[in-house]
């Protein structure tokens, strides 16, 4: 007895504060009806590169002129163990399934659930599988024994009023079986603030591995500020962790009979995994003014500074801490609405 109590005590220590936030419509009609269950998405995402760039714009005021300056900071995972992050993506995966068939339910297979209306036109993926995705310096990883259903982030026909409505149509043409949706988002990154950088442009990207609540994935962009701006042409994802199920579809509106979402109040850190530090990056612009005895002035080129650090995590402890956040969270939803 001891020994267990101390073991679950150390593994408690690796996490941050947990701050459950749920939300949820009619979610005692959730264990209500079809004993049957189908898990159209577990996602396991990980952040693996981040990059932030701030800049000024060449310029000038009155008889002072200045040149253009862009500073650019990257931190990258030089090491991960692909093993070791699919060994623990299968863990929490099995868990789930055991977990819910403890509860009396059965599971509805990818292939019964590739027949529907809802998912015709759709592709299919299947575990186990570890690969980068399309959205900039993020790896996903695909659990064994798990298949799903996918189409292009674009594609909107399976929305209400920017809603996907995907859970209810599927449950509608599973016999009103519960829908389950997982997502866990693991990143390292956070762009710090620097307001008073003057004619400076300046990025602060933070060190500090956790299971996001809420996370954007972004191509280049520039740090926050007042100074920066925003290349609306380039990539932006939003992602988030969370446990949801959803059951049955209404005849008016489309909108589901019952649905329960567990998320987060704020990101739940993984301690004693990499380092909390900083990687900063800044490049001053050059200033030139006009006098009476030099009344013509110039400045040639504009001013560039970079910063990269690579990580080198150790690859067990990243793939237990990975395990660790997401069965914090997956284990406080199930015990919610299994009660």
């Amino acid at each position: 007895m001891f020994s267990l109590l101390s073991f679950t005590s150390i593994n408690a220590q690796e996490l941050g504060e947990f701050k459950p936030k749920e939300t949820s419509y009619k979610p005692k009609k959730i264990n209500e009806g079809s004993k049957k269950i189908y898990i159209s998405s577990f996602n396991i995402n990980f952040e693996i590169y981040k990059e932030a760039v701030d800049t000024k714009k060449a310029g000038g005021f009155g008889n002072t002129i200045k040149n253009a300056a862009k500073a650019k900071a990257a931190i990258g995972l030089a090491t991960l163990d692909k093993d070791a992050l699919q060994n623990k993506a299968d863990q929490l995966y099995a868990e789930f399934v055991s977990e819910v068939k403890s509860k009396g339910y059965s599971i509805i297979t990818a292939e019964e659930a590739g027949k529907t209306e809802t998912y015709k036109g759709w592709k299919n993926a299947n575990g186990p599988a570890i690969f980068e995705t399309d959205m900039t310096g993020i790896l996903s990883v695909i659990p064994t024994n798990h298949s799903f259903y996918y189409k292009d982030r674009t594609a909107l026909s399976n929305t209400i009023d920017g809603f996907d409505k995907t859970p209810q149509n599927l449950s509608k043409d599973l016999d009103d079986a519960l829908i389950a949706d997982i997502s866990l988002i693991y990143v390292f990154s956070e762009v710090g603030s620097d307001w008073n950088v003057g004619n400076q442009a300046k990025v602060k990207l933070l060190v500090n591995y956790r299971l996001a609540n809420n996370f954007t994935v972004s191509d280049e962009k520039t740090s926050s500020g007042f100074s920066s701006m925003v290349d609306k042409s380039k990539q932006s994802v939003a992602l988030a962790s969370y446990v949801n199920f959803t059951r049955g579809k209404l005849k008016i509106g489309g909108s589901p009979e019952a649905m329960f979402s567990g998320g987060m109040k704020s990101d739940l850190e993984i301690d004693g995994v990499l380092k909390k530090e900083k990687v900063v990056a800044f490049s001053t612009q050059t200033q030139a003014t006009a006098t009476s005895l030099n009344p013509v002035v110039m400045i040639r080129g504009d001013n560039y500074s970079e910063n990269t650090k690579w990580l080198e995590p150790d690859g067990t402890k990243y793939a237990d801490g990975m395990y660790l956040a997401g069965n914090k969270l997956i284990k406080h939803y199930l015990n919610e609405v299994f009660k």
